[in-house]
Parts: C-alpha cells; sequence; structure tokens
C-alpha cells in the first residue's frame, strides 16, 4: 500500500518532502534504514509477544511508572557499550521520546515565566517549546568551537538570580534549566570541550539549575580508531555529575535521549538518565499515576529487539552509511564552496553547519536555490534565539541516499559561490 492510503507522515503533509524538491532540512533517518527498523521490530513483536500471551499479558498492562523491566536492562545493557562507559539501569526512566522528555520536564519542574539558559545557535525547534507551549523566558549564551561560554554563562546566571524560581523545593528543586545538546550538536555537530563538561556541572551545582541535555545523536558516532573500528564517542554530559564527588548535591543532569535518529521518530520511544530525585518527582506526579509508565507497549518490544542483539546490527549499519556520506558531501564542500567558507567534518550526528563569508545572505540563497533548483535547508538564524548567523546554514546528510546529496550540494555550491562573487 502507498503512504497516502494510511495518511501523511510529519514532513509530506507539512509539504517538506514534495515530489522534486530536495530538501536539505529534513532531520530524519533515510527510508531504508526505516524499512529495516520495521522488519526487525517485527520479529521482535512476534517473540515478546509470544511470551506476553503465555504469561500475564504484563505488557499490555498499565506499565511499571519507570518503564518496562526488561527494557530498562537492555537499554542499560545497550548504552554501556555504544558509549563505552557504565549505565546504571536504575538511572533509567522510560519516554515517549526526547520532545516528550523535554516538555515533561519543562511543565513539572518549571512554570511560566521561569528561566531558561540555551546556547546560540542551538535546535530550533526547542525554541518554540520554551517559548510558545512553555513561555519560558529564554536566554541565549554564545558558543564556541568548544561549545557554551562558561564564563558568560556565570554571568547571566548570576544576572537572572531572582528572576526565575526564587526559592527551591522538594517538589522544585532548581531555580533555572540549562538546555544543552553536548555531543553532536543540533545544528554545527561539534561537541562540548571536557573542561567545558565540568564546568557547566559546576555552575549548575552553584547556581541550583537543572541541566537537560538533548541526547539523541551520541550513539550515531563514528569516530575512527587505528584499526579502521569505531571509538567510543564523547563522554555524556550526565557521568560528570558524579555522586562520588564532594560537592554532589542530589543530581542537576538529565540525559534526554530517543529511538528517533537511530531507529524511527515515528516509536516515539526514548529515555532519561537522571538523578534519584527527579525519578521521585515524576513518578509521584499525576501525570504517571494515571497513566502508568510512558510508552509501555513500544519499550517493551524494543527491549526485546535489543536482548535479541537486533538493534546493535542496525545502528553499526546506520553509522557506517552515514559516515560514507559524511565522507562525500564533505568533500564536495571542500572543492566548490566560496573561497572563505568555513565548515567542519562532523563524525556524528547528522548536520553539517556552514558559514559563508562575512556578509553573505543565506535567507537569499536558500530562495535562489528553491526557485532555480528545488533544494532548500535551513537558514542560521531560524538556530539563534537572537537571529544572528545570518550568513550560516545547516544541511542535514541524514535522509537522502548519497548520490541524491552529492548533486544537491554541488548545486548549492554554485549558487553560493555565483551569490558571492556578485
Amino acid at each position: 500500500m502507498s503512504n497516502t492510503q494510511y495518511g501523511l507522515n510529519a514532513f509530506t503533509e507539512a509539504g517538506e518532502l514534495t515530489e522534486g524538491l530536495t530538501n536539505l532540512t529534513v532531520g530524519a533517518p533515510a527510508i531504508k534504514f526505516l524499512k529495516s527498523c520495521a522488519k526487525l521490530l517485527q520479529e521482535a513483536t512476534v517473540k515478546r509477544l509470544t511470551e506476553e500471551a503465555a504469561a500475564e499479558g504484563d505488557l499490555m498492562q498499565y506499565g511499571n511508572t519507570r518503564g518496562d523491566p526488561k527494557f530498562r536492562i537492555e537499554l542499560a545493557t545497550f548504552l554501556t557499550k555504544m558509549y563505552g562507559a557504565p549505565v546504571d539501569r536504575d538511572d533509567i526512566m522510560c519516554t515517549a521520546g526526547a520532545t516528550h522528555g523535554l516538555y515533561t520536564l519543562c511543565t513539572q519542574l518549571f512554570k511560566a515565566g521561569d528561566i531558561v539558559f540555551v546556547e546560540d545557535p542551538t535546535y530550533f525547534l526547542a525554541q518554540v517549546i520554551f517559548r510558545k507551549d512553555c513561555q519560558l523566558t529564554m536566554v541565549p549564551v554564545p558558543t564556541d568551537d568548544k561549545g557554551m561560554d562558561m564564563e558568560a554563562l556565570d554571568r547571566l546566571m548570576t544576572e537572572y538570580k531572582d528572576k526565575g524560581v526564587t526559592k527551591v523545593s522538594e517538589k522544585r528543586p532548581y531555580r533555572s534549566l540549562i538546555y544543552l545538546v553536548p555531543c553532536f550538536h543540533n545544528p554545527t555537530s561539534r561537541c562540548m570541550a571536557p573542561e567545558r563538561c565540568e564546568r557547566v556541572v559546576q555552575l549548575a551545582r552553584k547556581h541550583e539549575s537543572l541541566i537537560v541535555c538533548d541526547d539523541v545523536y551520541n550513539t550515531l558516532s563514528w569516530i575512527p580508531k587505528p584499526d579502521g573500528s569505531f571509538d567510543d564517542p564523547p563522554q555524556r554530559l550526565f557521568a560528570y555529575d558524579k555522586k562520588t564527588d564532594t560537592d554532589y548535591k542530589g543530581g542537576h543532569v538529565v540525559s534526554n535521549g530517543s529511538f528517533s535518529k537511530f531507529m524511527g521518530p515515528g516509536l516515539r520511544l526514548g529515555w532519561y538518565e537522571a538523578p534519584a530525585r527527579l525519578h521521585t518527582i515524576l513518578i509521584e506526579s499525576g501525570y504517571l499515576d494515571s497513566g502508568g509508565g510512558f510508552n509501555q507497549f513500544t519499550g517493551g518490544i524494543m527491549g526485546t529487539a535489543m536482548e535479541m542483539g537486533l538493534v546493535e546490527k542496525h545502528i553499526n549499519n546506520v553509522r557506517k552509511y552515514y559516515q560514507d556520506a559524511v565522507v562525500a558531501v564533505c568533500q564536495v564542500l571542500r572543492e566548490n564552496m566560496p573561497k572563505g567558507t568555513k565548515f567542519h567534518e562532523p563524525q556524528g550526528g547528522y548536520f553539517i553547519w556552514i558559514e559563508l563569508p562575512e556578509g553573505a545572505d543565506v535567507s537569499t540563497l536558500r530562495q535562489i536555490c528553491m526557485d532555480e533548483h528545488k533544494i532548500s535547508f535551513l537558514p542560521g538564524h531560524t538556530c539563534s534565539p537572537e537571529g544572528n548567523y545570518q550568513n550560516c546554514l545547516r544541511i542535514s546528510f541524514s535522509y537522502y541516499p548519497k548520490e541524491e546529496l552529492v548533486r544537491a550540494v554541488t548545486v548549492l555550491c554554485e549558487a553560493a559561490t555565483k551569490m558571492v562573487q556578485q
């Protein structure tokens, strides 16, 4: 059956994947991986539901508030291998994806007018959640190649200390929120330097703030080892908030993960790696008390898929595929972008951040590409709370086959060169 017989997906519904358009804005898995995901979940579903039918059918019941036990056990094992660092199953709580995870923390722990510090640039749709949905006061913090500027963050947190939560409590233990994408950042694909990871945890403790890490790209890493295999990704920020530290104050970091980027966003499945006090706040909420654990059924199926080794095999194929695509696209950029253009070749994630020469108008370039070539991309200023990065753009290498990416990026380079030279 065709897609239209079931209904449109989010991109076709929004007119972002029309016939003939190559939309390099789209940050979603390639179609070939959605199909392989469907096949492996079909296999896992048959196994798990056969087991459930022979037992008491607990997977169909209101779920454990932290998620299906098999899911949490297998996810901890899977992530320990992917991260190359221990993950404790007791820190894990199942969510309905990273967007749900972020929104839930915003609404359970903060109120309209509270402060959220964000990187500039940052994930463009997170801005909508903060400003429009949760009505938080968003404070942009400058960044460089090593991540968020820690001196600027400390200064701004001191300045805004009395403008958010003025009195912490057991139910609201944080004065403010810090939103980060520390590993393979969206939109830049850069990783926060270790010394800044250490410093931001110190500042969160000092200013009684919660750091929520959008950790959706960590497992999509292809940092090479000398033997050609993949090395571990940079250490996630959650691991810097050590319970053994003398100044540990109950936990100030949440790793907000998702299966959307390496399996399928339609699953709406993710997880928190979070301190015990946050587990308690969420478990005691009416939200979980009424409905039970988030995404119980899909979590259970995914737990079985991980137990069977299907997910690890799948993600290794994804990483090799994207590594190959990035090498090809970056070669095109190096050979064809106008003089003075800056970018770096990512070793993980979904995106390439391109900085054209100063004065270049990316909005004009996008209009030219749309009108003359039916190619689109994300203008950099949409990723900035203050409309900065007018000469920057983000392209995604995740959705289209390598051959189409190379064609589209070649045309983009030619259009950019022509515009800059005029």
